[in-house]
């Protein structure tokens, strides 16, 4: 994702800004004295958005660079199938189980959470997922400290705001489950149903 869509999704949850009509250039009034001060608030976030690193190799070296300079707590990886290796190995299955280690070893050398998007086999949007959906690695699997899908349950119809499952699939620490979520498409929210 562009670094222009994370700034849009970030003043569309925050704001609470209708992310169809930023998109559209619809906005109404009431948006831009919301935006006005989001923007302030986000540009004071202490996030990082580096959407140009392709390989692990990259992301290794700059992560260490951020680490160093005492500026970063947290790494979001959006998706790990994009990333690469500049390694050379016999199936794509070789090369994303090394990057998946990779990444364990990074956290816990520069002891940080890493937080990586996965994509899932074709067939899982049939089922409920299960760890083996991981697509491409068994490897995923076995390096996650904690493993969650998202998934809206067979047969529902699309909605503005969908219910969608929240599964707790692996936790080295505690229980798995599943919580039943609401998701908002105006404004990319997701709100429990448990009050």
């Amino acid at each position: 994702m562009p670094d222009t869509q994370l700034i849009q999704k970030m003043v569309s949850r925050i704001g609470q800004v209708d992310s169809h009509r930023l998109k559209a250039g619809t906005l109404e009034e009431s948006d831009f004295d919301k935006m006005a001060k989001i923007f302030g608030e986000i540009k004071e976030l202490p996030i990082t958005v580096i959407s140009k690193v392709r390989t692990i190799q990259d992301i290794e070296v700059k992560t260490r660079q951020l680490k160093n300079r005492d500026e970063l707590d947290v790494l979001f990886i959006d998706y790990l199938q994009l990333v690469k290796s500049s390694g050379r190995f016999g199936s794509r299955e070789q090369e994303v189980a090394e990057i998946s280690r990779t990444l364990k070893l990074l956290s816990l050398e520069l002891e940080i959470p890493v937080v990586a998007l996965c994509q899932l086999n074709r067939n899982a949007t049939r089922n409920e997922p299960t760890l083996a959906d991981l697509r491409e690695s068994g490897a995923i699997e076995q390096d996650a400290d904690n493993v969650i899908f998202l998934y809206q349950e067979e047969g529902q119809e699309e909605e503005k705001a969908p219910t969608v499952i929240a599964k707790v699939a692996k936790q080295r620490t505690g229980d798995v489950g599943k919580i039943k979520l609401r998701f908002n498409k105006a404004n990319s929210e997701f709100v429990s149903l448990i009050r």
